[in-house]
């Protein structure tokens, strides 16, 4: 059963410095990475590693904030995403569309959106296209991970917004047997629970399983009270059954909000992303890049 309160799990910080898009200087942005016909304009906070990019481009990171899908907004998971810059990504926290002003599907198009406006100023940004990733915490989470596992003949699947990573936080994974009626999850998915019901077995993750899904890192507490553990577990044996490489790093005592005990983890999940998202050189000889 799902509880959902607020359910952030990074910390905010101060507004960042706006600046052109365009501009392929380092530092700290606003961009706008919706096109001009979508429903609303929703922005990223971008953050470019400062010095030059190496041969090829540097990995990129799309973030993604909690709030039980109606709550929070990027300045949630902007640290996160400067230490993703530290480390040497180019990293782009983001707002998504939120209920009720918009429902299920609308969150993860806005997702696949942000990977595509990265693809589309790769060359701008020194970015390699064929390495992208997603970050997300709870909710957020949540989306990075359904959209990560999205395949051919999934309803939703953009092959534009493939990524190569996922790293999920505190990550609702299956709602097929209604999440215990949570009344934030049914005015997410725009309808109450009932057998069969197609939308809630399309907006959970481990029932995209497949092969060709990207490697997964997981972390959750083991006393999480909002997220039950065994979210986690049933999908990184699902993903295991798979053959999909994966890692759930389970905290001990830990709640849904980890705090100062979730740093050590963190740190885990960016070396988790510089092993997946290392370049590969004789792999890129003998292989066309992903789109």
């Amino acid at each position: 059963m799902f509880r959902w309160p607020i359910l952030l799990l990074t910390l905010g910080l101060t507004a960042t410095t706006t600046a052109s898009a365009e501009t392929p200087a380092a530092g700290e942005r606003v961009v706008t990475y919706t096109p001009a016909d979508w429903p609303t304009a929703l922005p990223g906070d971008l953050i470019v590693p400062a010095g030059a990019a190496p041969p090829g481009g540097r990995p990129a990171v799309v973030v993604l904030h909690g709030g039980a899908w109606h709550k929070g907004d990027r300045s949630h998971s902007r640290s996160m995403a400067r230490r993703l810059a530290d480390s040497g990504f180019v990293a782009m926290a983001i707002d998504y569309r939120l209920v009720p002003d918009a429902i299920y599907p609308a969150q993860v198009l806005d997702v696949q959106q942000a990977v595509r406006w990265l693809r589309a100023n790769a060359a701008t940004l020194a970015i390699d296209p064929t390495r992208i990733a997603l970050w997300g915490s709870s909710a957020g989470a949540h989306l990075a991970v359904l959209a990560a596992s999205l395949s051919p003949g999934d309803r939703l699947f953009d092959p534009e917004a493939r990524v190569q990573a996922v790293v999920g936080g505190g990550t609702p994974t299956d709602f097929r047997d209604g999440g215990g009626g949570n009344g934030s999850l049914a005015r997410f998915l725009g309808e109450r629970w009932h057998e069969g019901s197609t939308v809630f077995i399309e907006a959970s993750p481990i029932a995209h399983v497949s092969a060709d899904d990207p490697p997964v890192f997981l972390f959750h507490g083991d006393a999480d009270r909002t997220v039950p553990v065994s979210q986690a577990t049933a999908y990184r044996d699902a993903l295991t059954a798979a053959g999909v490489p994966n890692t759930l790093v389970q905290v001990p005592d830990g709640g849904h909000a980890l705090g100062a005990a979730g740093k050590p983890v963190i740190e885990q999940g960016i070396a988790f992303l510089q092993q997946r998202l290392a370049r590969n050189p004789a792999a890129e000889s003998r292989s066309p890049a992903a789109p």
